[in-house]
């Protein structure tokens, strides 16, 4: 009983708007040597907008996935505990009262998209709960409109950008109209510009339309300042909770943080910026000295691409008239927008497209004239996608595999490689099994191991978290000292800004600037780091830590 009429209006009301209760959760992966999660206590009102951040493998994506019952129900495991969806033990429900209770949006809309269609992916979920016509014609004339889709409801689906794929994967789940919409790094793939329409459409969802919105994201400075509150996970557990404005002094991690938020913390700065806006507010009234670096000179090339056209389709070019130097010792980043043709071209490089026009200069030699491994010890090539590599048992044997094909296998080295990218821990276990992090980590140690001249990274920092890609920059500079040159392929602006020499931007199969990546940069309108944009009108800086050592002055 309440001890006044109040606290009674104040429990009821809460307990109407209670919509997730996860109450003390244990879980643990089939053959799983310790627990994914530990003690997972959390509570989420309906209408709330929840982002769940850590390190990869914290057990972030496990958490989600106990709520739409994927957990236990496809991957097995021990689940101690109850989950409650609208105070009912999720136990309860019936698969299709899930579906219309709880969506979920993946990393990758490739695999939640079954038909050729736009409208009717987006009507596929309704179909399958038996609708009648006119409430699937409704509902989805709806959320198409409210997502934009409208101007591609008629394409194909493998017609459009991986925006447009976000969206419609959004759409076909929303269309069902769940209460709560899960999403599972939904902007990991997507550039920039494509990224903000879908974090756009989800705060949309929750603002518009009072969704429940729980995202799992890596991307900090795209969401962080969205969310109503934050859950900060490590090792399986909720360490703590907070908001954008109310950061506990706990939180300090890299991985915990926007990268513009870390940087002024690791500044000991009394302020915490979170966007752009904050960080120019907060360092508006400071001057600070230009940085002045060392020139580098690449004269030594190692690669020449020479007019190199291609086109999918007779008359469509995908590729026009590429030209371009590569470097001993070069770590060059290539950025642009999805579509660009980034991948088409370092997929002629790699060896995987042939039927291209031009010519591709290796060592003094023409890359056509190179057997495939010849090719493999010259050029690396890591795909965007990381599954294409998975096919053997455990990672051990995957990162064996290449050495093995080429006749060269050394146990110490399969070690040690396994070890530069902190995956022993994990060689017994299936790749497929890994989170999206660790898979990408695993599908670097398959490209480094044959130990090429250069290595071609389509994208290597999707789905990792903070620690991870210093890792991997970590890798890519001791690559460098060992005369390797280096091509990454990425959205990732402040992963370049950190580790890039010189940056290529490409729009519609062409080249449209390249040089130095602090000029490139630091003129960019868009694709640049966040902290330059915070010092863009003070001085031109790119690298977290020389904004972390100018700003230690203030």
């Amino acid at each position: 009983m309440c001890d006044d009429i109040y606290t009674c209006f104040y429990q009821l009301g809460v307990e109407e708007l209670e919509i997730i209760n996860i109450d003390n959760v244990n879980f643990t992966y089939p053959d799983g040597n310790k627990k994914a999660l530990k003690n997972i206590n959390l509570k989420v009102n309906e209408g709330e907008f929840i982002l769940i951040v850590g390190p990869s493998g914290c057990g972030k994506s496990t958490l989600i996935r106990l709520l739409n019952r994927i957990i236990p129900d496809y991957y097995g495991g021990t689940l101690e505990g109850n989950v409650y969806i609208n105070n009912k033990d999720i136990d309860d429900f019936k698969k299709d009262e899930i579906v219309t209770n709880v969506g979920m949006v993946y990393q990758h809309p490739e695999k939640q998209i079954v038909l050729q269609d736009v409208e009717r992916e987006i009507a596929f979920g309704l179909e399958n709960l038996n609708k009648d016509i006119n409430f699937m014609k409704r509902n989805v004339s709806e959320v198409m409109s409210l997502l934009s889709l409208n101007g591609i409801k008629e394409k194909q689906t493998n017609e459009i950008s991986g925006g447009q794929k976000q969206r419609v994967a959004i759409a076909s789940v929303l269309a069902m109209n769940p209460d709560i919409l899960l999403f599972d790094e939904p902007i990991s793939q997507l550039d920039p510009i494509n990224g903000e329409e879908v974090l756009n459409s989800i705060k949309r969802l929750n603002v518009d339309m009072g969704k429940t919105i729980i995202l799992v994201e890596q991307r900090l400075d795209k969401c962080f300042h969205m969310a109503d509150r934050i859950i900060f996970m490590e090792n399986g557990e909720i360490i703590e909770e907070g908001t954008s404005t109310n950061i506990p002094k706990s939180i300090n991690k890299k991985y915990h943080l926007p990268n513009i938020a870390y940087i002024f913390r690791q500044a000991q700065n009394s302020e915490l910026p979170i966007t752009v806006k904050e960080g120019r507010d907060a360092i508006k009234d400071i001057k600070f000295k230009s940085i002045e670096k060392d020139e580098k000179n690449f004269s030594n090339k190692v690669l020449k691409v020479d007019k190199v056209n291609f086109e999918y389709e007779r008359g469509s070019k995908t590729l026009k008239n590429i030209n371009f130097d590569l470097g001993k010792g070069e770590i060059m980043a290539v950025m642009g927008e999805n579509g660009a043709g980034k991948s088409t071209l370092f997929k002629i490089m790699a060896g995987i497209i042939e039927d291209y026009k031009g010519k591709i200069i290796l060592d003094e030699k023409n890359l056509k004239k190179f057997n495939i491994n010849e090719r493999i010890k010259k050029i690396g090539y890591l795909s965007q996608n990381p599954n294409d590599y998975f096919g053997r048992e455990t990672v051990f044997d995957e990162v064996s595999y290449t050495l093995k094909n080429i006749n060269e296998y050394d146990e110490d080295k399969v070690i040690n490689t396994l070890k530069d990218l902190d995956l022993v821990h994990l060689k017994d276990r299936n790749p497929r099994d890994l989170s999206g992090g660790e898979k990408q980590r695993t599908a670097i140690a398959c490209t480094l191991i044959a130990n090429p001249d250069i290595l071609i990274l389509d994208e290597p920092t999707r789905g990792m978290d903070s620690v991870a890609k210093e890792n991997l920059g970590k890798i890519i500079k001791g690559l460098i000292r060992k005369g390797k040159s280096i091509i990454i392929v990425t959205h990732d602006a402040d992963f370049v800004g950190d580790y890039a020499d010189t940056v290529m931007l490409m729009f519609n199969g062409e080249i449209v600037a390249k040089g130095k990546a602090i000029d490139i940069l630091c003129d960019s309108l868009y694709y640049s780091p966040q902290i330059s944009k915070v010092f863009k009108k003070k001085c031109r800086v790119i690298k977290s830590k020389d904004a972390i050592e100018l700003l230690k002055v203030m």
